[in-house]
């Protein structure tokens, strides 16, 4: 059986010195409904993924309002597709 380690193996304070993020704004990703960790705040490999572009459009110069918005469009986009592939 697969605990939620298995799934989620990255704890906050690892995926905030992984990706360079700090945990406020990992935390303001969540309340935006753009990541969804474990009930123990641990995070996926995916999780990890798209917290790397957010870090790379910040360090670009993307404006943090507009991150988050590229994040939701993109998460959108493939929660459609998958839905599509169902069919």
């Amino acid at each position: 059986m697969r605990t939620a380690h298995a799934t989620a193996p990255f704890s906050m304070s690892q995926a905030g010195a992984i990706t360079g993020l700090p945990s406020s704004y990992i935390k303001a990703l969540i309340s935006e409904d753009l990541l969804a960790p474990s009930r123990d705040m641990r995070f996926t490999f995916q999780d990890l993924v798209l917290l790397r572009a957010a870090r790379r459009l910040l360090a670009s110069g993307v404006p943090s309002y507009k991150v988050v918005a590229a994040l939701a469009h993109v998460r959108e986009s493939l929660a459609a597709d998958y839905r599509k592939s169902l069919n």
